[in-house]
């Protein structure tokens, strides 16, 4: 099959948009939606140090990678990278995140945990970036309806993680297409696709938002445009405590690590 953009051997079909896609332009269109969001919410100003939570999933990776190549050549922003374990796989996911942002030579550092007191070597951090993508916000609006929180839309709790607002750049890029997106950066660092699920309620919606996208492909941008008006755009706050297949927020910040900056 052949990309409708350039004819050259296209590397996925987006569904919803009925196009085929080769590498380099499925890589345009990914950019193109993120630096919309990033736009059309003002999530990214002169002076912010933007710190991109990296827990060793490609999602995570390839937002740092995204992040590096937007700020490249810019001196008014900078990028640090927070690796976070998995409660499933600590070890793995750590080292897996840590290869990453060695490998994009952006620097790692430590926040406090939630409610914690212990003093943080953050770097006046202004934006936590959460790689949450369209799958991860589709399925935490239908977790909402159906179990009948749907005020929780309305009335998003604040968009913040750690004390510091949360921007999820991602939100218009459904998971797959992220994993593509980091393969091809060609770091020859293996992450994760997804992490496992053991939560029976979590396994069930996540199924049946796959069999209805299945027949109908717009369905998770319908219910992330749905979010988008019910919480007057604060999305971003779902993105924050969503919890994307089988990721649990992270328990613990790894103590800093010295990689130097971008």
């Amino acid at each position: 099959m052949r990309c409708d953009k350039c004819r050259n051997e296209a590397v996925f079909f987006q569904a919803y948009s009925g196009r085929h896609l080769c590498r380099r332009h499925l890589v345009a269109d990914i950019e193109t939606r993120a630096k919309r969001s990033i736009r059309s919410h003002r999530w990214m100003r002169p002076g912010d140090h933007i710190a991109v939570v990296v827990s060793g999933d490609r999602k995570s990776a390839a937002l740092l990678s995204f992040l590096k190549k937007l700020i490249a050549g810019r001196r008014d922003v900078r990028l640090s990278a927070v690796p976070v374990c998995e409660e499933d796989n600590g070890a793995g996911n750590i080292s897996a995140a840590l290869r990453v942002a060695e490998s994009l030579h952006i620097r790692c550092i430590k926040i406090p945990a939630p409610g914690g007191s212990g003093t943080a070597s953050n770097g006046n951090v202004t934006k936590i970036a959460v790689a949450a993508s369209l799958d991860d916000i589709a399925h935490s609006i239908l977790r909402q309806f159906l179990f009948g929180n749907a005020d929780r839309l309305v009335h998003p709790p604040p968009a913040e993680w750690y004390r510091n607002p949360v921007i999820c750049p991602f939100i218009a890029v459904p998971s797959e297409e992220l994993d593509h997106y980091w393969e091809s950066e060609i770091t020859g660092i293996g992450c994760l696709s997804t992490t496992s699920c053991h939560d029976i309620l979590l396994q069930e919606t996540l199924a049946l938002l796959e069999a209805f996208s299945l027949r109908h492909p717009a369905t998770r941008y319908a219910l992330l445009h749905i979010a988008e008006d019910l919480s007057s755009g604060n999305v971003a706050a779902l993105g924050a405590v969503a919890r994307p297949a089988g990721c649990t927020p992270p328990p613990g910040i790894l103590r800093e690590e010295g990689y130097g900056g971008v």
